[in-house]
């Protein structure tokens, strides 16, 4: 039996931590461990993560989140109630970026730039691409300073700013919240959209 170290930190969802005793691909040890989007993360000493697609065969042994991935068993420490938690998490589907961004067939929505990717693509499925002012959302690909300030001029409220993401991005989310807030806009949410690029959910501030 694996024991339990700590509690759980967090609310409800995603994002939820524990300290647990963990075992998995052939390492063993006290860790904390995050239960996020991409699977479970197991912080140092280990040092390991579990992809959630690679998760199949949950179960709870007693108190522990038993399941096999890319790299063999794995085991955690959670206790009894928790495991349960955490097994219904990791197996209800992750919601789809057109969910997140309040996509849908027939929406009535303005595009600006180049939304390519096979991410947006899946996203954009069946919208009703319209004018500015028809338009119930927005969906803009941004680049730069001219391409920022014709969609602070033009787009519909709310509007999704699509910016590169990263360290390296030229133009990301920090150039793109100046823009915006400085035209009046205010910033309310935002998603990954894929490795290199994010969305952030803006409206016209009251």
């Amino acid at each position: 039996m694996v024991e339990i170290v700590a509690g759980l930190k967090g609310g409800e969802g995603m994002g939820r931590e524990a300290f647990v005793e963990a075992a998995y691909a052939g390492r063993s040890g006290k860790a904390k461990a995050l239960l996020e989007a991409e699977g479970i993360i197991l912080r140092r000493p280990l040092g390991l993560t579990i992809a959630r697609g690679s998760i199949r065969g949950l179960t709870v042994d007693g108190g522990d989140l038993v399941g096999q991935a890319d790299q063999g068993p794995f085991r955690l420490g959670l206790g009894a109630g928790e495991a349960l938690k955490w097994k219904a998490m990791l197996e209800k589907p992750l919601p789809t970026l057109a969910g997140k961004m309040g996509l849908s067939p027939e929406l009535a929505v303005w595009t600006f730039g180049t939304l390519d990717g096979p991410e947006l693509a899946i996203a954009l499925a069946g919208v009703v691409e319209v004018a500015p002012d028809q338009a119930v959302l927005g969906v803009a690909r941004v680049t730069g300073p001219e391409a920022m300030e014709a969609v602070a001029d033009l787009a519909p409220s709310p509007v999704w700013i699509i910016h590169d993401k990263g360290k390296a991005a030229g133009f990301g989310d920090t150039a793109v919240r100046h823009a915006m807030r400085a035209a009046g806009w205010i910033d309310s949410k935002a998603c990954a959209v894929s490795a290199t690029l994010s969305a952030t959910r803006y409206g016209r501030r009251r």
